[in-house]
């Protein structure tokens, strides 16, 4: 674990283990059992529907025609959810929280409503940019409690530290140091270091490490 190599400190136990963490996960999740009772309606309304009026009449056409695409729409959107979640417990349960020294400034990164260079759009975004020990940047997430729907929790950092949960390489759960408020992150573009073993174990069993990936030579 890179954490160890740079002597910063690892906290015992998962991430998943920090008191209220379960309790703002299983919150998470009964939205996807929501979004099935909600598929679930638009569904038996459709057929219903389609029943009462003649399937082959143009009230059901019509009926179809409309419902068909809430229907496609509210189940890509619940596998997302459901996907989301399960990505958030697999890198929680997989692995502890790491102490990284930090610093919070504005990047560069690629928007379509930013200034175009090159073929590209280039804005910038507050980030929160993890160190190495000379200081120099490692990589850089967006602030933890960016789309936070957790329980009321500090919103900025302290200590120039924050907790990371994950393989900086690709990706993780970020914190403010105490857990709260947490999200998850992905770097943009996956590093290429060269794991351990163990490390890339993890990575595969906690669904961070993108299938094509390899690493440098």
């Amino acid at each position: 674990m890179l954490a160890h190599e740079y002597g910063y400190p690892v906290l015992p136990g998962t991430a998943l283990e920090t008191p209220g963490v379960e309790e703002v996960l299983r919150r998470r999740e009964r939205g996807v059992r929501r979004g099935v009772l909600l598929l679930v309606a638009e569904f038996v309304l459709l057929v219903g529907v389609v029943l009462l009026v003649g399937p082959t009449s143009t009230a059901a056409a019509v009926t179809a025609a409309g419902l068909v695409p809430v229907l496609a729409v509210t189940a890509g959107l619940l596998l997302l959810w459901r996907r989301a979640r399960r990505r958030e417990r697999l890198a929680m349960s997989t692995y502890g929280w790491q102490v990284w020294p930090c610093r919070a400034q504005e990047v560069r990164v690629i928007s379509g409503d930013g200034q175009r260079v090159r073929g590209r759009r280039w804005g910038t975004d507050g980030r929160v940019v993890l160190l190495q020990p000379d200081g120099q940047s490692h990589c850089s997430f967006p602030p933890p409690w960016n789309g936070w729907d957790g329980p009321a929790a500090p919103r900025q950092l302290t200590d120039d530290q924050v907790w990371f949960a994950g393989d900086p390489r690709f990706g993780g759960m970020l914190a403010v140091p105490g857990g709260f408020p947490f999200r998850y992150v992905l770097r943009a573009t996956p590093g290429k270091r060269r794991g351990s073993g163990a490390e890339d174990d993890a990575a595969r069993r906690s669904g961070l490490m993108p299938r094509a990936w390899t690493p440098r030579s």
